[in-house]
């Protein structure tokens, strides 16, 4: 995993900023500021890139399903990396050899678990209309993301959720923070890419937009989790070059989370992002 390619970094850095969303949970009161820290960044697992377009995606770049993730995934560690790095120390498990890094990485997958939560959406007005999200901890009607024999099954369900990292054992992140010497941990827990249409029409004239969606959970080195939550944003349907997907989305997923760990003063509502709330 220590060969990151130059390309990357060059697609990177033209990204360019489209339609994007961010929705975060905090769980400390406290600003969550990352400044001068260091960070370890967890790679989801690749049962968790769940993509309703993997065949368009194969055949457009010739390449297995398995050669897309493994793309996707360390094009994800970099964008972050590279938008993290001027503003504290990062360190990524692409950087190790590869042997190395798949024996930590088993070794940090086995102690977590991930939990998907329900967002319920309400909209208040205080002037402009603002968007609150709470997260409802129990509907046994929900079962898109079921886990089974490890691996995700799942069907289509459009109701608004997210991924979460729970650490089972805090003696893992004792054992990475010795090794990498970080305070904070961030966790991408799941890449989703779908489609967004309304009916068979759009369909067929591929007149529809695609959403891809990253799911992320950030904890101190104690074991306490500060911040959860989701970075997404839209690509034309038509667009399966994975290097231009890669080139012109990724950033804007990386920028949503550095907004909520470097947040900017006077940060107001009414940009691209809103907060959750827990569900009481």
């Amino acid at each position: 995993m220590r060969n990151f390619s130059a390309l990357l970094f060059t697609l990177f850095l033209s990204g360019s900023s489209l339609l994007a969303q961010h929705s975060t949970l905090r769980f400390s009161d406290s600003p969550i500021n990352l400044n001068n820290q260091s960070l370890l960044i967890v790679p989801f697992e690749s049962r968790m890139f769940l993509c309703e377009i993997n065949r368009e995606l194969a055949t457009e770049n010739q390449l297995s399903v398995k050669e897309i993730t493994d793309r996707f995934t360390s094009a994800l560690d970099q964008s972050i990396l590279y938008t993290f790095q001027e503003r504290c120390d990062v360190s990524s498990f692409y950087l190790l050899e590869d042997e190395e890094a798949k024996s930590d990485l088993s070794f940090i997958y086995s102690n977590i678990k991930l939990e998907y939560e329900l967002v319920e959406a309400a909209r208040e007005k205080n002037g402009i209309s603002k968007l609150k999200s709470k997260i409802k901890k129990e509907d046994n009607s929900y079962q898109r993301g079921r886990i089974e024999n490890g691996q995700v099954v799942t069907k289509r369900d459009d109701r608004e959720r997210y991924m979460k990292a729970v650490v089972k054992d805090p003696q893992m992140l004792d054992s990475m923070h010795y090794k990498f010497n970080n305070k904070y941990f961030l966790f991408v827990n799941e890449l989703d890419i779908k489609n967004i249409y309304e009916g068979a029409h759009q369909m067929a004239q591929m007149d529809f937009e695609r959403e891809i969606k990253l799911h992320y959970t950030l904890y101190q080195k104690n074991g306490e989790i500060l911040s959860t939550g989701v970075s997404k944003t839209h690509f034309p349907a038509k667009l399966n070059d994975i290097n231009l997907i890669i080139k012109n989305y990724f950033p804007i997923l990386a920028q949503q989370i550095y907004a909520d760990l470097f947040p900017s003063e006077g940060n107001e509502a009414g940009d691209s992002k809103f907060n959750l709330k827990k569900w009481k």
